[in-house]
């Protein structure tokens, strides 16, 4: 299919989940609140408004030429769910609040890099409803400015003095990209199994999750295991919380979502909703829809999900992930309070 054909498929598919997004399954908080975290982040309100200054600061930092397009981008403006989670898992008191807050925006900024990056990678033109640098700058650019905030990152890392961390933002940044390469590489036209998505999330969204825990954990020394169960407790949340997304991607507006939508359909990409309709059609049905979902009525696909009662199960999946992080919490009343606040802000987001 050729790229215009592509942007007429994104057109149409975002019309259709426009009008479809209300009578199949609205997506709200219970409190309808737009950011379900807001209660969490107020607890810690002193960190996240120094976070805020440092990641303004580090946007000056950049060459003159450059800088406008790096605050753009570092500039806060989203739900800060990755810094939550690093001082989340600080909770049992941090010594060194400097360090702690060094720690958040390193996580914040690997993030928006791979942000930067992913919206080349989708052609996407909105994010946090901002225009992206792929469209402002051209993919060529936003390439270069993505690489360049890591770079930053990793000089920031480094203030640190401490190699543990620095390997392990290595290591995340390195799942992300192998993990993007994997999907990208893999055969659109076979099914993809529930154990191969879960592969494919925690290199999406839960590596990252987990090194913001493990960031978060690492700052107050603990010594009881408490850097692995916090990192564990980020993964688990981070393939929930990438169910969700993928949930978003189909049921709700682009204007809801503040990003652009409907990409992994014109890719041939399966995600979670996707993956359990092949599980559920008669074989042959299921083969055939692999092959063509770049040319398939996402309208047909959306309400054969309603059919078939999908979204009750993607938010099975996702509170169960949600549970299985709570539990091992249990052991950590002290380290895992703050955590566990955030596993309650998760659950708002609980479909249906």
């Amino acid at each position: 299919m050729g790229d215009t054909s592509k942007l007429t498929k994104k057109i149409f598919f975002n019309c259709e989940k426009i009008q479809f997004c209300e009578t199949l399954i609205p997506l709200k908080n219970s409190n309808n609140s737009t950011n379900p975290f807001s209660g969490v982040v107020e607890s810690m309100r002193p960190l996240f408004s120094s976070l805020e200054k440092y990641l303004l600061q580090q946007a000056m930092t950049f060459e003159k030429e450059v800088r406008n397009a790096a605050r753009e981008s570092i500039a806060p403006k989203g739900k800060f769910i990755r810094p939550t989670l690093t001082f989340a898992a600080a909770a049992g008191g941090a010594p060194d609040k400097t360090s702690l807050i060094r720690r958040a925006a390193i996580v914040e900024l690997t993030h928006l890099s791979t942000l930067i990056h992913d919206d080349v990678i989708d052609n996407a033109s909105v994010r946090r409803n901002s225009i992206t640098p792929n469209k402002k700058y051209g993919a060529r650019t936003a390439i270069l400015l993505g690489d360049a905030i890591f770079a930053h990152t990793m000089s920031i890392a480094y203030e640190e003095s401490d190699p543990k961390i620095s390997k392990k933002i290595a290591n995340c940044v390195r799942t992300i990209c192998e993990g993007e390469i994997r999907q990208t590489l893999a055969d659109r036209k076979k099914n993809v199994t529930r154990k191969r998505y879960y592969e494919i999330a925690y290199g999406k969204t839960a590596v990252l999750f987990e090194l913001a825990c493990a960031l978060g954990a690492m700052a107050i020394r603990p010594k009881n295991g408490w850097i692995e169960a916090a990192e564990e407790v980020g993964k688990q949340l981070g393939i929930a919380y990438q169910i969700y997304d993928d949930i978003c991607d189909w049921f709700m507006s682009e204007s809801d979502a503040g990003k652009t939508l409907g990409t992994d359909l014109i890719s041939g990409k399966q995600t979670y909703p996707l993956i359990i309709l092949l599980e559920k059609l008669p074989k042959r049905e299921s083969d055939k829809l692999a092959k063509n979902l770049p040319n398939s009525n996402p309208a047909d696909i959306a309400l054969q999900m309603r059919d078939l009662d999908i979204p009750s199960e993607c938010s099975k999946e996702f509170a169960r992930r949600i549970s299985t992080a709570e539990k091992i919490l249990q052991k950590y009343q002290v380290e895992g309070r703050k955590l566990n606040e955030f596993c309650a802000a998760m659950r708002k987001l609980r479909l249906g």
